[in-house]
């Protein structure tokens, strides 16, 4: 707590002393002189004075001011009000060296009595805060519970809780910190006392870094009791500058609105002018509202106060916003401020970002290492986080690109070069996120698998444990697909499971475990209306296959002869003659044994037809088998025909139907 805050509370206390002061009379029941009661007029004048500059924010004035007059005042009764606002100046100069020698001066002039009764509470709240300020933090909780403890009106014990809190702050106590506050928040109806509190509040929340209960406090502070700030400059730019390090530009902007209100004084409205301009700076949504706010502000500040301290700069703000503006060119503005280095970087930045609207990804990233020497801070300025947040869009964008033309390969390739939070803003955005997965599955990438992984770690999305289970997959990973398969099932939902079906039985095939398989095809059996909800995927002519030679293993032939027939028919249609001979070979046998020998013969010349890389012993089974079956039907020249092409067949080993055919 800023101890400029007790002059709200003592200010009616000093004037009764003034009052007191130039009705003295001393030892012998004499009135002081005249010239006397002046000389205290004047003291005060100068204690006043130096008050009012402090307020104003010029604390070296001020400090300057109240030190010469103190060392050269012979009056006594003065000396009480000029060491505490010879301690709080101090305090302000933000100096170990002088908080300690305030600290030093102020303890002993409370020891020795020379602090005036009613300005002791005062005296020992700046001795907390001094003794803070040099890390004696035993020190300042004693001072602060010897307020609470010593001091009989409520008001006070108040104060000295505030500060007992601030002693719990520094020693990021923040609980402690906090239960004490708000304890004092519940009781009191005092407007200042409870934005005082506030304050302090704010304060703690920001050191424990739980921005969104700072952010909602100072939002209801303004909006109750801006004039807080708003009577005091200095109070007022300390707070705007917390609030600007704490990244709440916009709560600073309502303070220095208030003060641009209130004051009249010229060189004060240049000053709140300029700060405020620079806020707007802060505030930069990528849009041109603040741009134009700032600009019109720095305008004012050129055009009114032209030999002030801050035209030269302004002139170099509006330059800056006409270049993001697209009104000049960054080269243009690199030439101007060849001497400033923030002024390089920006030109640099506005290049960065004139590129990326342009679609020069590439070139972005080949020229990386150049724009990686901008600083954060005028990224901030710009619109972004950190100069990374820039490159992590220009990323983004690409790969945005690659996945409207299914440019697997190229996003592959690009997020090699990602960071993780690339990826996971990929991941997070609704629009491309499971376009994203599909590639990913495509063409594997083990990084990115990793960090789906561990973003969706505590999913119950069915869908999103389905892509987690192929992209395992692809990346070989048969354990993590296999558990991300069981969660599909947990959850049992029926649409993710019809898709989940045939990816579930690759796996389990490509694990090698026979018994983990036919616990699927009996999975199969239950659910036979999958096969069919499947039938368009080209996975299903292995399917068929194994779930055929399952159905043999259980003696289920007519299913068996059903699948056969449609292993068969899947082929055709796709083509694709994986399982030939077998098929061929298979569906001739069933028609042998139903007595359509030709449609048995016919299967088996279709067999030699489909098989592109057709084994010299398959080839000599077919052979003999034709044969046999043209010599039931009687038709020996036929069955001469294929004797010769069995006979003819090479490379057989141990073909006992070569053997038979060499033998006839």
């Amino acid at each position: 707590m800023k101890i400029i805050i007790l002059l709200f509370i003592l200010l009616n206390l000093v004037y009764a002393k003034k009052d007191f002061y130039y009705s003295f009379i001393n030892s012998s029941g004499a009135q002081i002189s005249e010239k006397r009661k002046q000389t205290i007029r004047d003291g005060f004048d100068i204690i006043e004075n130096a008050k009012l500059l402090a307020r104003d924010g010029k604390i070296d004035e001020a400090y300057s001011l109240i030190k010469d007059y103190k060392e050269k005042n012979k009056i006594n009764v003065l000396d009480s009000d000029l060491t505490i606002l010879y301690s709080e100046l101090s305090l302000k100069k933000k100096s170990k060296r002088y908080s300690l020698e305030a600290a030093t001066l102020l303890e002993n002039a409370i020891n020795s009595s020379s602090i005036n009764q009613f300005d002791l509470a005062k005296a020992y709240m700046l001795l907390v805060e001094l003794k803070l300020k040099v890390n004696k933090t035993k020190d300042a909780k004693y001072f602060a519970q010897i307020i609470i403890n010593n001091f009989d009106d409520e008001l006070t014990k108040t104060y000295g809780k505030i500060q007992l809190a601030k002693v719990y702050k520094y020693q990021r106590s923040y609980p402690k910190a906090i239960k004490i506050l708000y304890s004092i928040l519940a009781k009191t109806n005092d407007q200042l006392v409870a934005t005082v509190v506030a304050n302090e509040l704010f304060d703690v929340y920001i050191a424990n870094d739980n921005f969104e209960k700072a952010n909602k406090l100072i939002s209801n502070v303004l909006k109750n009791n801006i004039e807080y700030y708003a009577n005091d400059s200095y109070l007022a730019n300390e707070k705007v500058t917390k609030l600007i390090k704490s990244n709440m530009p916009e709560h600073a902007a309502e303070i220095l609105k208030e003060l641009l209100n209130k004051t009249t004084k010229e060189e004060s409205i240049e000053d709140f002018k300029y700060k405020l301009a620079n806020t707007y700076m802060l505030m930069y949504d990528r849009t041109n509202f603040y741009l134009e706010k700032a600009k019109e502000l720095y305008k004012d500040i050129i055009n009114d106060y032209a030999q002030g301290s801050y035209a030269t700069k302004s002139k170099m703000f509006i330059d800056e916003i006409l270049m993001r503006q697209g009104r000049i060119k960054p080269a243009v503005i690199a030439a101007k401020y060849q001497s400033s280095e923030a002024m390089q970087q920006k030109a640099l930045l506005q290049e960065l970002i004139n590129d990326k609207q342009d679609k020069k990804y590439k070139l972005i990233l080949k020229s990386k290492k150049i724009y990686k020497k901008i600083s954060n801070q005028i990224a901030k300025r710009f619109g972004y986080d950190t100069i990374d947040s820039i490159f992590d869009e220009v990323n983004i964008e690409m790969i945005k690109e690659f996945l409207s033309s299914e440019k697997c390969f190229e996003l592959n390739k690009a997020l090699k070069s990602s960071r993780s939070e690339t990826l996971e803003k990929l991941i997070e955005d609704e629009t491309i996120k499971f376009q994203f997965f599909e590639c990913l599955i495509e063409v594997p990438y083990e990084k990115a698998y990793l960090q789906v992984k561990n973003i969706f770690n505590t999913s119950r999305d069915p869908n999103i444990y389905l892509y987690l289970e192929r992209m395992a997959y692809s990346l070989n990973l048969i354990e993590d697909s296999l558990d991300y398969s069981a969660k599909v099932e947990m959850v049992d939902n029926r649409d993710v499971l019809i898709k989940e079906f045939l990816y579930r039985y690759q796996i389990l095939k490509s694990k090698g475990d026979s018994l983990s398989l036919d616990k699927f095809f009996s999975y199969t059996n239950k659910n036979l209306d999958f096969i069919e909800l499947n039938k368009n995927n080209p996975v299903i002519v292995d399917f068929f296959y194994d779930y055929y030679l399952y159905l043999l293993k259980k003696d289920d032939m007519k299913r068996a002869n059903e699948i056969l027939n449609r292993l068969y028919l899947k082929q055709k249609e796709l083509k694709a003659n994986i399982y030939s001979p077998f098929v061929e070979m298979e569906l001739s046998k069933l028609s042998k044994d139903g007595n359509n020998l030709q449609e048995s013969i016919d299967y088996l010349l279709e067999a030699k037809e489909n098989t592109r890389r057709l084994k010299p012993n398959d080839e000599a089974k077919i052979y003999y088998d034709i044969l046999k079956l043209y010599d039931t039907t009687g038709n020996n020249i036929k069955k001469d025909e294929y004797l010769l092409k069995c006979k003819e067949v090479k490379d057989t080993k141990d073909s006992l139907y070569k053997k038979m055919c060499d033998e006839m």
